[in-house]
């Protein structure tokens, strides 16, 4: 019997490229919606750990991809032809909507799906009373090779920081740290000199989703990586307007 599958997700057009890919594998998957956290609730929680001057500074790269919607379609499309993935929601998948993955009403309605795996992509974290309540494994597709690049744009902070070997994804079981669980499967992908910290992401999502789907029978049966990846383990944010600029003129990376 095929297994069955639930997605926890706050939607975009990279996670849409992994449930297209699992839905295909799998016919009976259910997506389970949260809304994307709220942009007021996100400045405060990361003020609290950066301070109020870093994430500032961070404003204009986090939500400036607003600003070249033109070239990112177009870049986009490129990536969806490239790796022969859609980044349109598939309309045929059924979606239940939460108002948070942890707010009761999500252990509600994985209790009615009975799934044997959660799949987390491009949602927030799950808080620990919620990963206790869970009924089933839970494992999340993160853009950077961990433990080195945990946190967001993963494949942006590789290539800036010089290490192009450690541009690409991860699949983990998901526990109470950013991107900390056991790893089930990594792939280092082939970067473009065409991306930036806009499409970074998408690209690696890209190139990792059959990586996503390979991943679920390993995680079913409770197989891991082997050997674990070791190294320096750090939580990466966006960087601030200056310092992006600074190492686009430094390095090339933008």
């Amino acid at each position: 019997m095929a297994p069955r599958l639930a997605v926890l997700t706050a939607g975009g057009s990279a996670p849409a490229i992994i449930v297209n890919a699992l839905a295909e594998a799998w016919p009976g998957l259910t997506v389970i919606a949260e809304p994307p956290e709220g942009k007021g609730e996100f400045l405060r929680r990361r003020a609290r750990r950066l301070g109020w001057l870093q994430v500032a500074g961070q404003l204009p790269v986090m939500f400036g991809s607003r600003l070249s919607k033109r070239f990112l379609d177009r870049r986009f499309a490129e990536i969806e032809k490239a790796h022969g993935v859609s980044m349109t929601w598939p309309r045929d998948v059924p979606v239940i909507e939460v108002p948070s993955a942890n707010d009761p009403a999500f252990i509600e309605a994985l209790k009615r799906l009975e799934p044997d795996l959660l799949f987390v992509v491009g949602a927030r974290m799950l808080s620990a009373a919620t990963l206790e309540a869970l009924p089933c494994p839970a494992i999340n597709f993160h853009a950077g090779i961990t433990p080195y690049y945990r946190g967001v744009n993963g494949g942006y902070w590789a290539m800036a920081r010089g290490e192009p070997d450690l541009y690409g994804g991860t699949v983990h079981f998901v526990d109470t740290g950013v991107d900390t669980g056991n790893v089930i499967a990594q792939k280092v992908c082939v970067s473009d000199p065409r991306d930036t910290i806009f499409t970074h992401h998408h690209a690696i999502t890209a190139q990792c989703a059959q990586l996503c789907v390979a991943a679920v029978p390993e995680a079913l049966a409770g197989r891991l990586m082997d050997p674990q990846p070791q190294g320096a383990s750090q939580q990466y944010f966006h960087p601030t307007l200056w310092g992006w600029i600074a190492t686009g003129l430094r390095t090339g990376v933008w």
